[in-house]
């Protein structure tokens, strides 16, 4: 730290250094085989550099003094040489310094896991799906992580940060009649190898091979506006894509976002509460503070319907007038910390699925994603179902293969006329935005009173 305030006396208006150093084990097992068998550590470190309102940031692999030094050097040479082409200045919302030291513990440490135990995870997975015929593909993968992190600011903040992550993940492919379909399942978590305490991963083996089942077994759906439920991890999809993405302070201030200038509106039914938390324990994209060295907090994105406040950086939080709630995040010491979401996810309700099933005499239950497309300045989305179901007078019906859902965000947070009581948050995924980071979501079954459903 002494070092770098050395070097850029005189030449910062503030600094930050990220040093990072990650060991990791990646395994992958096909039909098997073991297709994948990785294990090493990624070390390195990062300076930012803001001048003149003008950001300038080096990284280097080699963490010894005067390579940070000399990335030091770098980031104030860059800051320096835009400032003055910068039309719009840099600002920073102030926060307190902090000196601090966090460690996430492990009840059974990946450090000290066996690769054959790993491993075993896997092949006990394919034990699982092996005696299908059906099944014509899979794949199953464990990825571990364990991150320490120090963090100094020129402003007197001092952090170290340890954090584990696991994920395992399992991809079928199913074939009937000459068609093919897939299905995807994931447990992640911040926390160690008791993750897998219970054996959760087989039981998420068994609806993988029973959602193919149905799947293969499912027919074209009916398209039009129709009611839908949509399961919790749907439900999560639709937090993250719709309402996650358009919440970004950088989204926000640069006109990317159909929530701008929309902060106090109602723009739901009052019975939707959506929250993007990192600070619940053990969840995929849980972390304390942030990688601008601000503690995270709950952000209650929209409150009874009515949008509250939006995830931040210092940057964006200085723009919007409002207070960092530490929503800066970066992949690696390779890259700028961003504005990006942690476990998003719709609150709990008073509803019970069956009394949303009653409620619905004809439409159609949805599950899981197959993914989809978000236009977060407009507010329209565009999602596909991984596995469906015809509603009629009330009961579950025919399987339905292939189908899609849409709206714009706006209009489905004032459709959604019924919320769940079951929440359920844990659902795992790695969000893209240039960067990729491990990210949460969930919620309860919701109900949408009209939407667009099609299919292929």
């Amino acid at each position: 730290m002494r070092v770098v305030q050395n070097a850029l006396q005189g030449r910062a208006d503030y600094f930050d250094i990220r040093i990072t150093d990650v060991t990791n084990t990646i395994l992958e097992l096909k039909k098997n085989e073991v297709s994948k068998a990785i294990s090493g550590k990624d070390t390195g470190a990062c300076v930012r550099v803001l001048y003149g309102g003008a950001w300038g940031f080096a990284s280097t692999p080699d963490i010894s003094e005067e390579s940070i030094r000399d990335a030091a050097d770098k980031a104030a040479r860059i800051a320096r040489g835009v400032s003055e082409s910068v039309k719009e200045k840099t600002e920073l919302a102030a926060v307190k310094p902090v000196i601090d030291e966090v460690t996430i513990e492990m009840k059974k440490s990946i450090m000290d896991t066996s690769i054959e135990k790993k491993l075993d995870l896997l092949l006990s997975t394919f034990d699982v799906v092996k005696d299908y015929d059906f099944i014509v593909n899979s794949t199953a993968s464990y990825k571990d992580t364990y991150t320490v992190e120090e963090f100094y600011s020129s402003e007197g903040t001092s952090l170290v940060m340890r954090s584990p992550n696991v994920l395992w993940s399992l991809e079928l492919v199913g074939k009937k009649d000459g068609q093919l379909q897939s299905v995807r399942r994931r447990i992640g978590n911040t926390k160690g190898f008791e993750a897998f305490d219970g054996d959760h991963h087989l039981d998420c083996s068994r609806d993988a091979v029973a959602s193919l089942v149905s799947l293969l077994n499912g027919k074209s759906p009916p398209s039009g506006k129709l009611p839908v439920i949509a399961d919790p991890e749907l439900t999560g999809v639709f937090a993250h894509e719709a309402v996650g993405h358009a919440s970004e302070g950088d989204l926000v201030t640069t006109g990317n976002s159909c929530f701008e200038n929309k902060i106090g509106e109602k723009i739901g039914n009052s019975i939707v509460t959506i929250k993007d938390d990192a600070t619940i324990p053990g969840l995929f994209g849980s972390y304390v503070y942030d990688d601008e060295g601000v503690r995270t907090r709950t952000k209650v994105l929209i409150k009874d319907g009515i949008l509250n406040e939006f995830i931040l950086s210092r940057e964006t939080a200085k723009k919007l007038n409002m207070e960092p709630n530490g929503g800066a995040r970066a992949e690696s010491y390779h890259g700028r910390p961003l504005v990006r979401m942690s476990n998003t996810f719709i609150e709990r309700g008073d509803s019970s699925f069956r009394e949303m099933l009653e409620e619905t005499r004809h439409g159609v239950y949805l599950k899981g994603t197959r993914g989809g497309q978000v236009n977060t300045s407009q507010g329209y989305f565009q999602f596909n179902a991984q596995e469906a179901y015809l509603i009629e007078d009330g009961e579950l019906k025919t399987p339905l293969r292939d189908v899609s859902l849409s709206g714009h965000t706006l209009e489905i947070l004032s459709l959604i006329d019924m919320v769940g009581e079951d929440l359920s948050l844990g659902h795992a995924g790695l969000c893209g935005k240039g960067q990729t980071v491990p990210v949460g979501d969930g919620g309860p079954h919701i109900r949408i009173s009209e939407c667009v459903v099609g299919g292929r």
